[in-house]
């Protein structure tokens, strides 16, 4: 009978102990993040995500069917620019369970900011990211320069991890191999990159 007391006790100990687990993630979940809560929203749609497409192609056209050391220059804004990560997002398998709304993405002050609303079993709050663009061998490059989930504390390891992913995914997509790029500028919801023939 002692025996069977001590193990309700324990179980009922474990049990107490999950419970204080799963409460303190929501709680640490629930908290927004710090760049999350700077990020404004942006309207996203097909139309927008066609735009991105169809510059991008414009681009490609003229850098092909320019001489060397023609400069060339590509603007893109804001809201293209959510709309193509939205539009990209729904082809990405995603782990089960797991479920990411509200994506916006800022273009200010030399960084890409993104936000997000994510959702994992019981648990939901939102992320935030920061980047830059580096040039690297003539191609623009995505660098992640921060992530943020609230109060809950990213591992090092994850944030190599989402960086690796990031600059392997470009978000720009690739130009043709004629193209070095000479400078990529953020400021004022745009992305302007610009750059010679060669």
């Amino acid at each position: 009978m002692k025996a069977l007391k001590i193990t309700g006790i324990v179980i009922g100990s474990v049990l107490v102990l999950v419970l204080i687990v799963v409460a303190v993630g929501w709680i640490l979940l629930s908290r927004p993040s710090k760049i999350a809560a700077g990020v404004t929203s942006v309207p996203s749609d097909a139309q927008a995500a066609q735009s991105l497409d169809t510059k991008w192609n414009n681009f490609d056209s003229t850098i092909a069917q320019s001489s060397a050391g023609t400069p060339v220059t590509v603007t893109l804004t804001q809201e293209e620019v959510n709309s193509k990560v939205n539009a990209e997002l729904t082809t990405v398998d995603l782990p089960d369970g797991l479920t990411v709304s509200n994506v916006n993405v800022n273009l200010k002050d030399g960084q890409i900011l993104l936000s997000a609303d994510l959702k994992y079993s019981i648990f939901s709050g939102s992320a935030g990211m920061t980047a830059t663009v580096q040039i690297v061998n003539g191609q623009p490059t995505v660098v992640v320069t921060d992530v943020d989930m609230g109060s809950l504390p990213i591992p090092q390891s994850m944030k190599d991890q989402l960086t690796g992913l990031i600059s392997g995914a470009s978000l720009f997509q690739e130009s043709t191999a004629a193209f070095v790029t000479q400078s990529v500028q953020i400021a004022d919801s745009k992305i302007i990159i610009s750059g010679i023939t060669k």
